[in-house]
């Protein structure tokens, strides 16, 4: 069995693509509600007027949806299960000290308390944008990054009725209370409209190799477009991040697997149904000093979203070693941003800038990892099976010379927010096979159980 220690000797042949990442891996280990009458600005949201937002209940995961996509005066407003269509999508719309009128994209009408009702009850509905007080709300500070939705009119939040979690539930005004019904996740699409500018567009990226500038230094990223590419149909976003020592090439390329392999495993299994991207750490890693390998996946967003047709609720991330934890690093500080993050052999090594809100969560570890000890990766699936209200469990992990796997799939999770374990017989590798001491791009497992998670997601 290859060795990944501090020092090992020279690798078979077939594994040399990855052979460096051990020898070189380093282990790096009150808010008050605002008054209404001269509210200062809620410190969880900092609000781009150009971007859209998607605005999920933190109760149900469920998104504000106008009901039957109306575009009627007086059209009901709900929840509903999160599409990212442009029902779902809100602009806010400056009115002055503090507060904001939200604009639906179909209909161009704001959000507006019915009859400019002050009883708690009262209907949230969409209606023309005459800028009255009932159409204008501040945003309040809860826990986590959510906020609160307070009206001028009646200082009551906006609040999904009875704490439904059902598709349809209504949604009104209440006194504010602070409860998780009343609480709001505002999920940036993009400034040009969620990854749709470039939807009907031809394309303006190619695959291949494509520099950017971020935080004053020259990066790099290898990109993968379908075969066939439809510039109407919105398309899942994955990265996959390399080990440290690694290169974007080695992981687009597959090393000696092939093609079975690019993207780990993603290519092959996504078959043309999503785009690729491997970008190229500073030095090899992902440090993330500063924050500027995050910033970097925000300016690579930005860039590929403006010349491709994606699905901006359906971001993903992966990597192995250092690029596991680079995956950690997004799910701690872009839960708003990606739907789920899969972290192979990881630890807490680029840092996890918040950390408190939910996203789906996939750990593969090996149970004999003398690189990152599996007691790191346990660690950082606790934090999101804590994030995502599972029910806490201890999953079966498999013993010493099994040559086998076990995943466990989390009960009790909130709706949309699984969280997946999966311990195998084995090292720090990223391609562990059952029944062979060996790892291996083609054989392996974790390429189709990732997938299967990724492509829950519709």
């Amino acid at each position: 069995m290859t060795a990944y220690g501090a020092v090992s000797s020279a690798p078979p042949l077939r594994h040399r693509w990855w052979s460096r990442v051990a020898a070189l891996v380093a282990a790096t280990l009150a808010i008050g509600m605002l008054t209404v009458a001269n509210p200062a600005p809620a410190e969880a949201a900092t609000v781009d007027t150009n971007a859209w937002y998607v605005l999920v209940n933190r109760n149900s995961g469920k998104a504000l949806d106008v009901s039957g996509a109306s575009t009627a005066d007086g059209a009901r407003v709900s929840q509903w299960t999160r599409s990212d269509q442009a029902n779902q999508q809100w602009q806010f719309v400056a009115s002055g000290d503090g507060f904001y009128r939200l604009k639906a994209r179909h209909s161009d009408k704001v959000l507006d308390v019915a009859g400019a009702s002050t009883t708690d009850g009262a209907a949230i509905q969409q209606w023309a944008d005459h800028n009255g007080a009932n159409q204008q709300f501040r945003l309040a500070d809860s826990d986590a990054g959510h906020v609160r939705l307070i009206n001028r009119t009646s200082g009551k939040a906006v609040e999904v009725q009875g704490a439904s979690t059902a598709d349809g539930g209504s949604v009104v005004q209440y006194s504010d209370w602070g409860g998780a019904n009343q609480q709001w996740q505002m999920v940036k699409l993009s400034s040009g409209g969620g990854g749709g500018g470039a939807c009907g567009s031809a394309p303006t990226l190619t695959s291949g190799t494509h520099t950017i500038q971020s935080g004053g230094k020259s990066r790099s990223f290898i990109l993968r477009v379908p075969a066939n590419y439809d510039n109407s149909h919105r398309y899942r976003l994955i990265f996959a991040f390399h080990w440290r020592g690694g290169t974007a090439g080695e992981v687009a390329s597959g090393g000696t697997s092939g093609n079975t392999w690019s993207y780990y495993g993603q290519q092959e299994q996504s078959n043309n149904t999503a785009i690729l991207v491997a970008p190229q750490g500073l030095g090899n890693g992902w440090a993330n000093s500063g924050g500027e390998d995050v910033t970097f996946v925000d300016d690579m967003i930005r860039r590929i979203e403006g010349g491709l047709c994606v699905n901006p609720a359906q971001r993903f991330a992966t990597g192995f070693s250092w690029g596991g934890g680079m995956s950690y690093a997004l799910a701690c500080s872009r839960a708003n941003v990606f739907r789920a993050v899969a972290v192979i052999s990881g630890a807490q090594i680029s840092g996890c800038s918040g950390g408190s809100q939910p996203i789906a969560y996939f750990g593969i570890h090996g149970i004999s990892d003398n690189v990152l000890n599996i007691a790191q990766g346990r660690s950082l699936r606790d934090r999101f099976a804590g994030n995502n209200g599972c029910a806490a469990q201890s999953p079966r992990e498999p013993g010493p010379g099994s040559r086998t796997h076990i995943t466990t799939t989390y009960s009790g999770c909130r709706a949309g927010y699984p969280v997946q374990w999966a311990a195998f017989d084995g090292g720090h590798i990223p391609g562990p096979v059952d029944g062979s001491t060996g790892d291996s791009g083609v054989a392996t497992w974790t390429k189709a159980e990732i997938w299967r998670f990724f492509a829950q997601f519709q």
